[in-house]
Formats: structure tokens, C-alpha cells, sequence
């Protein structure tokens, strides 16, 4: 073996590691959001089947577009994209100022990254460190997007099983996914959050990401809190640990020697039977309303303030008599009528 070859078990616990911090990271970020912040929509209607499709769909051409462009065009495409994600997610959270400044400072930082810092070890750690803010930040504002425009569980169990088919076809037959990895690594605003170790890269694309949150806020939203606790357990079983360890039982090694794994072959499947189960013990699922109105969000408080203490006069304590009011009108506790 190459010495700058690693075993199969140390990149087993590297892409284990990687996908259980990428995977919980973006569920809790995007669940903690949910409970406390709300998006401003259009009024455009609520999410329903023929959106699952229209979804699918491009989901499914994009990134046969991705692999058409120059790369001065894919990488400002990548930056408008980001840029609109995470300024609809977070305009309700930060002043405008603050948000556009902190968003064209991340995108900008990331750019000059890409081009600048590859050529280490650490470079790369601090490029990857940097651009895992970035697709943290966009999809939670997605995942929020989707859910509080009114996307069900049912739409997301039905989604991730049409990717699942979708993600098996384009990586084991038409190795389109292949093809996306060797585009994006090693240039700025890569789609996917991973980090370095030596010389090993280990990534969970932003599609899987998103459909990991989309599950557990779906089941949070529609059944409470345990529903949402046991989307978070299939996403760390299905989409971190046998993604990391089935390499050790399937060849998912392509002609560049990279493993890539289909996550959404298995983790599809497994999300479909979670929705199954859960809508035949707990039943309907609650619209978004419903859930706005429940304990599970987190509401603002209020504090019921007493009257200002410049509204209290006591007569005696005053050096001029106050005027009289009007006869039979109620004053101001200290004020005599007539």
C-alpha cells in the first residue's frame, strides 16, 4: 500500500466523524431556528405533491448544468445562490447592514480562500472550516423555507425515497455524482461541508444535508418533540453511520480512487418507513399553524409592566391643586372629580 494511501478503517472513522458533525449540526441549527424565528413568504400557497416534483426535478438537472459551465460562471452562479438563501433566511434575524455585510464578507472571504490557501494541509482545514459556515447557513435557511411554507412529512419521506433511486443510478451507473465531486473540490463555494486530515477529504453534499433537516423538521413539526428526536436518530444512523461504514462491505472506490457513497440509498428508504410508522401511531399531521400555536414553539416574552410611576400623584404631595376633570369622567387614580 502507498504510504500516502489510508486504510479503509481510518477513513471509515474520518467520514464518520465528518458526517455525524455535518449531519447533527444542520438538523439542530435549522430545528433551533424553527422553534424561535419566522420567514416572511409571498403569498404564494402551501407546499403540495406537484412542488415534491417540480423540486425533484431540478434538484436532478442542475448539477448536469453545474458540469456545463465555465468556471469563472459556475463559481459567481454558486455565490448569487448563497447569497439569496441566506439573506432570506437570516433578513428576519439581522439588520439589513448587518446582514448583507456579514453574507458578502463570508462569499468574498470563501472565493479568495479557494484561490489562495489549497496549497497546504491547513489551508485546506481553514477553507473547508470557512465554507461549512456558509453551507450551515444556507440550509437551515432552506430547510425553514421549505418547512414553514408548508412542506410535510409525507413530502419529505416521498422525496428522499425519489433520491434514493436517483442517488444509486448517478453514482454506481452514470457516475454524474463522480463527476460533480472532481468538479467542486478544490475550488471556492464547494456545495458540500467536510473537512481535511492529511491528505484525506472527507464531504456530505448540501442536497443530503438538506433533506437530513427537512426529515427531522417535518416529524417535529407534524408530531412534537419525540417525533423530531427520532428523525434525528434515523438521520445519525442512516445518513452518518452506514454511509461511513458500508464502504467496508460494498466498492464505492471510483477510477480516482475516491469513495463515494449513495447516503440517500440508504437513507431514503429509512426515512419513508420512519413516516410510515409515524403516521400510523400518531395520525394527521399538524399544519403550521397548528404548530405555530403549540408549546414546541418558542414565543416571545412579554412583561406585563405597571403604570409609570409618574402617573401615580398623590394630592398631598403636589404643590399646585390639579385642575378639575370633566363632570362624571373617570381621572387618573390620584385626581379628584368635581
Amino acid at each position: 500500500m502507498s504510504p500516502y494511501l489510508s486504510s479503509d478503517v481510518h477513513l471509515a472513522i474520518f467520514g464518520l466523524c465528518m458526517g455525524l458533525v455535518s449531519s447533527v449540526l444542520v438538523s439542530v441549527c435549522a430545528w433551533y431556528y424553527l422553534r424561535r424565528v419566522r420567514i416572511e413568504r409571498p403569498p404564494i400557497g402551501t407546499f403540495n405533491g406537484r412542488d415534491i416534483v417540480i423540486l425533484f426535478v431540478l434538484l436532478s438537472t442542475i448539477p448536469l448544468f453545474y458540469l456545463l459551465l465555465p468556471r469563472w460562471l459556475l463559481t459567481s452562479f454558486l455565490a448569487v445562490t448563497f447569497l439569496a438563501s441566506i439573506s432570506i433566511g437570516f433578513g428576519p434575524v439581522l439588520r439589513p447592514t448587518h446582514l448583507w455585510l456579514a453574507i458578502g464578507s463570508l462569499i468574498g472571504l470563501n472565493i479568495w480562500m479557494g484561490n489562495n490557501l489549497l496549497g497546504t494541509a491547513f489551508g485546506w482545514q481553514m477553507f473547508w472550516a470557512e465554507n461549512d459556515i456558509i453551507i450551515v447557513l444556507g440550509a437551515v435557511s432552506v430547510a425553514n423555507l421549505y418547512v414553514q411554507g408548508g412542506m410535510k412529512m409525507r413530502h419529505v419521506a416521498w422525496f428522499a425515497l425519489a433520491l434514493a433511486g436517483y442517488d444509486m443510478i448517478f453514482t454506481t451507473i452514470w457516475p454524474v455524482t463522480n463527476a460533480l465531486v472532481e468538479e467542486f473540490l478544490g475550488y471556492p463555494l464547494d456545495p458540500s461541508m467536510g473537512m481535511r486530515w492529511g491528505f484525506d477529504n472527507a464531504a456530505t453534499g448540501i442536497g443530503d444535508l438538506l433533506v437530513y433537516a427537512l426529515l427531522v423538521l417535518t416529524a417535529f413539526k407534524a408530531y412534537g418533540r419525540r417525533a423530531g428526536q427520532i428523525a434525528l436518530a434515523v438521520v445519525v444512523a442512516f445518513g452518518a453511520v452506514v454511509p461511513a461504514f458500508v464502504p467496508l462491505l460494498i466498492n464505492y472506490v471510483d477510477s480516482r480512487t475516491d469513495t463515494l457513497v449513495p447516503a440517500q440509498a440508504w437513507f431514503g428508504p429509512a426515512a419513508y418507513i420512519t413516516y410510515r410508522i409515524m403516521r400510523s401511531h400518531y395520525g394527521r399531521e399538524r399544519t403550521m399553524k397548528e404548530f405555530e400555536a403549540s408549546s414546541d414553539v418558542v414565543h416571545p416574552h412579554i412583561p406585563i409592566l405597571g403604570p409609570p410611576a409618574w402617573d401615580i400623584v398623590d394630592p398631598a404631595d403636589s404643590p399646585v391643586s390639579p385642575a378639575p376633570t370633566l363632570a362624571g369622567a373617570a381621572g387618573p387614580s390620584g385626581v379628584r372629580r368635581p
